[in-house]
């Protein structure tokens, strides 16, 4: 009798911010999306003399130069990076929420607009 090799093959499904999933888990942090104005963030960021420029992507991802703008906990670090769902952030605001692993994402879902 011939030995079978069986071939085990495993795949790790991501799960992704969307606006219908609006609050997920993500890599030990809890991830949300928000659509406010980001001009005032961004004039801030710019004013610290990070040239970067501010975009909506296609998939209606506020982002500032390559990255995803991020509002996090005041004890964290205003423009630091930190790893989302949606790709690399930068944290660019902060929230009031007492979860100091809450990331909300800037995006422009829901009402608000783009800007």
């Amino acid at each position: 009798m011939k030995n079978k090799v069986i071939r085990v093959i495993t795949t790790l499904f991501a799960i992704i911010l969307t606006a219908t999933l609006g609050r997920i888990t993500y890599n030990g942090h809890t991830e949300t999306w928000y659509n406010l104005p980001m001009d005032k963030c961004v004039k801030r960021a710019q004013n610290m003399g990070i040239p970067c420029e501010y975009w909506v992507d296609d998939r209606g991802i506020k982002r500032f130069g390559q990255w995803v703008i991020v509002a996090a906990h005041p004890s964290k670090t205003r423009y630091t990076f930190v790893d989302t769902s949606l790709g690399q952030g930068i944290i660019l605001d902060c929230h009031c929420s007492s979860d100091t692993e809450l990331y909300d994402i800037a995006t422009s879902w829901g009402k608000g607009g783009k800007k």
